[in-house]
């Protein structure tokens, strides 16, 4: 089995929302088998800021909603949103 990326944008509750803690309580809710890679937090729209990340792991039936369930667990995420799949 190969890897897949996931590259997902995720959208904090309000602009006031803290993104260093949900970038830092993000590798508690993802799979055991998937790791955390990358991030960037970028400008949005009216003082939003979205955080965007990348979780790489195993090309496997359900890993993908596994890392979303996780990450609409995370407090002060409003929505989540899988920008890129793709296998490496």
């Amino acid at each position: 089995m190969g890897e897949v990326a996931l590259k997902y944008r995720l959208m904090p509750e309000s602009p006031d929302s803290d993104t260093d803690a949900i970038v830092d309580a993000i590798p508690a809710v993802i799979p055991d088998d998937a790791s955390f890679g990358a991030h960037e937090v970028q400008p949005f729209a009216y003082g939003l800021k979205a955080v965007m990340i990348v979780i790489i792991g195993i090309d496997r039936d359900g890993f993908a909603t596994e890392v979303e369930d996780g990450l609409n667990s995370l407090a002060n995420v409003q929505t989540v949103i899988l920008e890129e799949q793709s296998l490496i």
